[in-house]
């Protein structure tokens, strides 16, 4: 059931889902503000490539597909019935491939599965694809971004099933991963980007925090992302 603390709280990343593929499925991290619309699969993006796939990487076009289905209906925010069903297609497809291979893709798809259920209010279904992607970017293969997105994801999914300790902890890793991103090689082309997604990362952490009975931290919080600037 869904934590009504955070029912209001659409504004913040309603997936950091939006770490999209450029046309050649290399990924990286593009806006991926909860709330905000997400960016369609095949549009022309502004994408640093920082994760290059292997021989063994390869997507078929009907992957591509089910893919794009999924991103479009979550970015509209339409019926969550059928976004979820689009984009449990593309979890599924993920998770037929090899443990040791692809797992910029299916961290992709479980983030986006874990929006998708989000949107439609299964919280509980949403901290346990949540999980998944957090499994596959414990390997290490991912860069920041991609990282930050996994535990945002899933520690918005805590907030609004009601674990809100699980949910600072997830915050704070993806602050932390994101923060990482901002000083690596893209955070000077992608800054106004991966600083829109820290502020609110770090606004959203801060209800999080109050709602804990935190006050001290929360407005720690508030006042970091208030110092970051969107120029």
């Amino acid at each position: 059931m869904e934590n009504p603390t955070f029912q209001a709280v659409r504004s913040f990343p309603d997936s950091l889902a939006e770490r999209g593929y450029n046309c050649r499925m290399r990924t990286s991290a593009v806006l991926i503000c909860l709330g905000i619309g997400l960016c369609p699969l095949f549009q022309a993006q502004t994408v640093s490539v920082t994760a290059d796939p292997g021989p063994d990487e390869s997507i078929s076009q009907s992957y591509m597909a089910l893919d794009g289905d999924c991103r479009t209906l979550v970015s509209k925010r339409g019926d969550p019935t059928e976004t979820i069903a689009a984009c449990k297609k593309i979890a599924d497809e993920a998770d037929g491939f090899a443990p040791q291979s692809h797992f910029i893709t299916r961290r992709a798809a479980y983030v986006y599965y874990t929006t998708a259920l989000i949107q439609g209010k299964k919280t509980q279904d949403a901290v346990t694809v949540g999980d998944k992607a957090v499994a596959v970017v414990l390997f290490g293969h991912d860069d920041g971004s991609g990282s930050s997105a996994a535990y945002s994801v899933r520690g918005q999914a805590k907030a609004l099933a009601g674990d809100l300790t699980g949910a600072d902890q997830d915050l704070e890793k993806a602050e932390a991963h994101e923060r990482n991103a901002l000083s690596g090689p893209e955070g000077q082309s992608l800054n106004a980007e991966y600083t829109r997604v820290l502020k609110g990362l770090l606004n959203f952490h801060a209800q999080v925090l109050m709602a804990l009975g935190k006050k001290s931290a929360a407005g720690a919080k508030l006042e970091q992302a208030n110092k970051l600037s969107l120029n």
